[in-house]
Formats: C-alpha cells, sequence, structure tokens
C-alpha cells in the first residue's frame, strides 16, 4: 500500500507541474466599455530607493522614412469626448521649433531623454540593472523606431489624424536652457514641450517632472483644437526591457494589469486575437479595457510602466501589431542544410502598445517590493503585481528567508543553501518521524517477504484479506505508518512550487550569481549539471526509501527520479540548487536514521536470541 501510495504521490507531483502554467496562469479577461471613474489620487510621493551611479549610454533611432504609420493599420477609433463645451480663444501664435532636439535628465536611479519631435521618451536606463547581455538596461526599446512610436506620444491608432500628425512636429522647449540636467539631492526638474499652430488652430503643452531618487514621474498636458479641449491617449510601447533572452520563456508575457481597488484585469498581447490587414503584410487586434481603473501597468516579469488612471475620463485601451518578416533565403553557396532552413523560418515581431486617455503620474522602475512599498501613496497596492502565483503566501516567506539570510551571506546562492539548511532544521520535527517510519520499514521487509510468501494465491479474495489483516497487525505491532514516507514530499512540493514561482519572479535574484558556470540563478543550468546532480541525488534517496514493491514496480520508482531529472532541466537554476542541497541533507539526515534503527533492531535481536537461550537452559 505505501508503494501505490509514494508513486501516486510523485506521479501527482509531476503531472501538477506540468500543467501549472497552463491552468493556474491569469487568463484574459472579456473586454468590456469605458465606466465612469473616480476622483483624482493624492500627488505623487518620491521614493526612497539610492541608486548606484554608473557609465550608461542611450540607444533608440530618429522616427524617419523607415517608419511605417500606424494609424492607417486601423480603422475604428473612439470618438472623443468634449469635456468641455465652451470654446476658448483660437491660437494667435505659432510656436514650434525646426530642428530635432533632445533633452537628457540624469537622476540617482536613471537617465530620461526626451525628443522635442511628437515630445516624447527616447530612452530610459535604470542605473542599477542591466539587460540580459549585461548592457545598461533601457525601458524603452530598440525596437520603436520600427514605427517611430514613442513612449508619451499620442495614440496613433484611429481614425483622426491629429494624433498621428502631432507626433511628427517639433515641439518647442519652455524654460530650458541646458539640456543635459543632472539631479542630485531632493531636486527636481519640469521639461515643458509646447506646440502652437495658428493655422491649424491647435495647441499642445506636455510637462514631464522628473525627481530625484523617484522612479515616479509627473505628468501633466493640454491639448485644444478649434477651442475644443480633446482627450488626451497617450501610448507607451512597443515592449518594456530590452535584450530578453530567449532562455526567459516563462517569463516572456508582456501584459497589461489593471487594478480598480478590488481586483484586477489582465490582458497578455500574445493571446490578443489579430487579424490580416488590408495589404496583407501585417495582423492587427485591438480592445479595450475599459475604465474605473485606479491604476494601469504595462508589465514584464520584472519591469512595470504603470499610469494613474484615476481620473474619471480615463480608459484604458489597447493595440497589437504583429509583422511576420519575408523569409531570408540566401545563395547555396552561402548557407546549406540546416542553416539554409533556418535562414528560410520567419518569426514574427509582435508590437505591442497600451493606450492610457487622460492619465495621472507614471512609474517606471522594477518589480521590487521595497521600492514599489514606497509608492502605494500614489498607486494603492501595486505591490500586487509581483505575482508569485497560487502559493504567493509561500513564495513570499521564502524570499523573505532567503533575503534575512542574504544580510549576512552576500551570494544569493550561498544563501539559498543557507536557508535550506536552516529550512530543513525547522522542519526536521514533521520530518524526524516519518524518516525513522521510512527506516523501520526497511527492517521490516523479511517478515513482510514471508507473509507474501504465506499467502502466495493473491487470486483468492480471503487470502489477500488474511495477508492484509497480518500486515496491518504488524505495522501496528511494530510501531509503524507504511503512509509516512510520503509526508516529505507533500512537504516539499508547495516549497518547490513557491521557489519555483519565485525565481521566475523576484527581481533580487535576478543575473544574481552562485559559482563558476551558474552566472543566473533565475535562469537555467547552461550545462545541466545541478539537474543532474539532483536526479543522482533523487535515486540515491529512493534507494534508501523502504519500499515493498518488486518486479516493475520497483523499476518504476526508480524511473520516477529520471523522469523528474529531464523535467527539471531547462528550470530555473536557483530551483535545482534548492532541491540538491534538500536532497544532500536529506540523505545524510535517512543515514543517521537508518544506521540508528537497523542498530537497535540488532541489539534487540540480540537481546531476544539471549532470552531465548536462557528460556531453554531454564528448561533443561
Amino acid at each position: 500500500m505505501d508503494t501505490k501510495r509514494l508513486i501516486f504521490a510523485v506521479a501527482l507531483s509531476i503531472i501538477v507541474i506540468m500543467v501549472y502554467q497552463y491552468f493556474f496562469m491569469p487568463k484574459t479577461p472579456q473586454v468590456s466599455q469605458p465606466q465612469p471613474g473616480q476622483t483624482v489620487e493624492s500627488p505623487d510621493q518620491a521614493s526612497k530607493d539610492p541608486g548606484t551611479p554608473g557609465q550608461t549610454q542611450t540607444t533608440g533611432a530618429e522616427s524617419g522614412s523607415s517608419t511605417r504609420d500606424l494609424s492607417e493599420l486601423f480603422s475604428k477609433d473612439t470618438k472623443k469626448e468634449v469635456v468641455e463645451d465652451k470654446k476658448l480663444e483660437p491660437v494667435k501664435e505659432d510656436i514650434k521649433e525646426s530642428q530635432v532636439k533632445e533633452v537628457t535628465v540624469e537622476t540617482d536611479l536613471f537617465i530620461a531623454v526626451f525628443t522635442n519631435q511628437g515630445a516624447g521618451l527616447k530612452s530610459l536606463i535604470l542605473k542599477k540593472y542591466r539587460d540580459d547581455k549585461k548592457q545598461p538596461l533601457d525601458l524603452v526599446p530598440e525596437k520603436v523606431a520600427k514605427f517611430g512610436v514613442y513612449p508619451f506620444y499620442f495614440s496613433p491608432f484611429g481614425d483622426d489624424k491629429i494624433y498621428a500628425e502631432l507626433n511628427t512636429q517639433k515641439f518647442a522647449l519652455e524654460g530650458i536652457e541646458n539640456i543635459n540636467i543632472k539631479l542630485t539631492g531632493g531636486q527636481a526638474k519640469e521639461i515643458v514641450f509646447k506646440y502652437q499652430d495658428v493655422a491649424g488652430n491647435i495647441s499642445v503643452f506636455k510637462k514631464f517632472v522628473i525627481y530625484n531618487n523617484s522612479y515616479i514621474m509627473g505628468l501633466d498636458y493640454g491639448l485644444t483644437r478649434d477651442g475644443k479641449v480633446l482627450d488626451a491617449p497617450f501610448v507607451f510601447g512597443p515592449e518594456v526591457e530590452n535584450n530578453v533572452s530567449n532562455q526567459r520563456s516563462m517569463q516572456m508575457d508582456l501584459k497589461i494589469r489593471a487594478y480598480d481597488g478590488n481586483d484586477t484585469k489582465d490582458i497578455e498581447f500574445s493571446k490578443v486575437k489579430t487579424e490580416l490587414s488590408k495589404d496583407k503584410t501585417i495582423e492587427k487586434g485591438e480592445g479595450t479595457l475599459g475604465g474605473n481603473f485606479l491604476w494601469a501597468a504595462f508589465e514584464r516579469a520584472y519591469f512595470a510602466v504603470v499610469f494613474q488612471t484615476s481620473r474619471k475620463d480615463s480608459s484604458i485601451r489597447y493595440s497589437v501589431v504583429k509583422e511576420t518578416p519575408a523569409p531570408v533565403i540566401a545563395p547555396t553557396a552561402e548557407l546549406q542544410g540546416k542553416e539554409k532552413q533556418a535562414a528560410a523560418k520567419s518569426v514574427p515581431e509582435l508590437y505591442s502598445y497600451m493606450i492610457v486617455t487622460n492619465p495621472g503620474s507614471v512609474y517606471m522602475g522594477p518589480k521590487d517590493e521595497d521600492v514599489l512599498d514606497m509608492v502605494k501613496t500614489s498607486f494603492p497596492d501595486v505591490d500586487i503585481i509581483i505575482e508569485y502565483g497560487w502559493l504567493d503566501t509561500i513564495a513570499k516567506i521564502l524570499l523573505k528567508g532567503i533575503n534575512l539570510v542574504h544580510k549576512f551571506v552576500p551570494n544569493y546562492g550561498w544563501a539559498i543553501v543557507v536557508f535550506t539548511v536552516l529550512l530543513k532544521i525547522i522542519l526536521f520535527p514533521l520530518t524526524y518521524t516519518s524518516s525513522v517510519s521510512m527506516a523501520k520499514m526497511q527492517t521490516l521487509q523479511p517478515k513482510l517477504k514471508a507473509l507474501k510468501k504465506k499467502y502466495s494465491n493473491m487470486r483468492d479474495p480471503e487470502e489477500r484479506r488474511k495477508m492484509n489483516l497480518e500486515t496491518m497487525e504488524l505495522y501496528k505491532r511494530e510501531k509503524v505508518n507504511p503512509a509516512s514516507g510520503c509526508l516529505p514530499l507533500l512537504l516539499q512540493l508547495p516549497i518547490l512550487f513557491g521557489f519555483f514561482n519565485l525565481l521566475r519572479t523576484c527581481i533580487n535574484v535576478r543575473h544574481e550569481p552562485w559559482i563558476l558556470w551558474v552566472t543566473d540563478l533565475s535562469l537555467k543550468d547552461p550545462y545541466y549539471i545541478l539537474p543532474i546532480l539532483m536526479g543522482i541525488t533523487q535515486v540515491i534517496i529512493q534507494k534508501m526509501t523502504p519500499s515493498t514493491a518488486d518486479g516493475i514496480q520497483q523499476k518504476m520508482m526508480y524511473l520516477m527520479p529520471v523522469v523528474i531529472t529531464f523535467f527539471v532541466l531547462n528550470l530555473p537554476s536557483g530551483l535545482t540548487l534548492y532541491w540538491f542541497a534538500s536532497n544532500i541533507l536529506q540523505i545524510g539526515q535517512q543515514y543517521i536514521i537508518n544506521k540508528k534503527i537497523f542498530q537497535e533492531k540488532k541489539d534487540e535481536d540480540k537481546m531476544r536470541k539471549i532470552l531465548k537461550r536462557k528460556k531453554g537452559v531454564k528448561s533443561l
């Protein structure tokens, strides 16, 4: 019975792990129409998260002739609401620039580069982080140049060409003489762009407020045409963060998450349905999340851009452009065989955009619990964007424990090892009884085999019943629980799930090394050394684990560690490090207990023989 239960527990654990990603991840909700919103929240507060100065570089290209006009790709657009019926005075003077200019603002946390062409954000390099190519991490991706739609441009998706046209205009800079600004201490700086056109009777301004020591950016704006105030649909996309490693397949989903004060609504861009465009070159899709939200986040696993959306006229929409490049066929002389086939393959490129109409301030930075806790005044409960899955409580406990150890052990890999030891000590009272029972099972093997031999006709229900009764009496007499061997595995499963969610979500272990070949605990072991060692120790534990199984069942038991090893090959190396360290400790614990139990059994048998011999002498 213990073997069947153990096999069932192990098999169930593998099945649960395999289906977890598909059945417990957030589902794409039904889209809805915008709803009335709420009043504006309190002013932004700067977070107290000091950065580390470092060498940086800017990226991005000017929007020019190489870009495509996205307004031509989408024929539908939400009609702009007139928020003021009273007409304003006509524009009396032109305010614009003849040349493209850039303004660089450096703080302790990031370097922001603004362009006056469309008054958008061209680059935002975070000083404390690097991308997966070990280059300065820019939240504005290089692929933004494809369509020339920079963050904080007006949305070009729609029939009204005014927004797309404004994105090409060169705004004037107000009150800025030095285009290279560096903030220190508690300083802040306003970057104001203004554009007026008498012929079109158009007036626009955008104001960005940059704070030192804060990832929050203040945002103010105004847009009028023909004396009427228009909505301001700001766009952010088509990505967040450059150079995401293809090894982060479980962390690649780019999505929108909106929060209404009680619950969230999510949209994964990869799941948005798209349709082929009229020119047959791209696919496009769009939708709306509605309104009545406090904030909306454009996010990946480790970084997010979060807009305040608490204004009653705020709404959130999204647009997706999927482009399949033409196959690259090189001459046979240059590429042959598999290389030619690889060159001919076309991988669709996804361009994802979030459109926030009339937003408030914006947070652009890491999904770090400590940092997000400091901006909750402006973005209530914003730390929920750090998603640890359905065992989030366990993952958070593990994170706090590892971070506590990391204060004394500077290497996160060794911190995981030390934490595993501490965790093993804490759980020892729960696993000790189980381990003792497992060891005693081994000493009962001769008696169990004798019972099977005694009741060899297992087809006879009566013999099978008698054997089961005698087996249970034996367990009771020897104080052995045959099902207790499953307890260590059942205790291990929630912790493994917690570590899995933690390592693929927590920015603390991103790019953190252990030793030698393990340079990133959040990615798989490049040489599969840790998974193999984990599998070997799992086999050793299986060998040390007593079982009443024989024949095919016994072979299946030894096959399970091999199956698990293949399954964890591509999981984060931090997870396999924990599993391997835990197995080593379990082997040591089981060895000591086995030795103790076998010695006790040996002493007991010796005493039994002495007593039997004494009884024999007395009978003479």
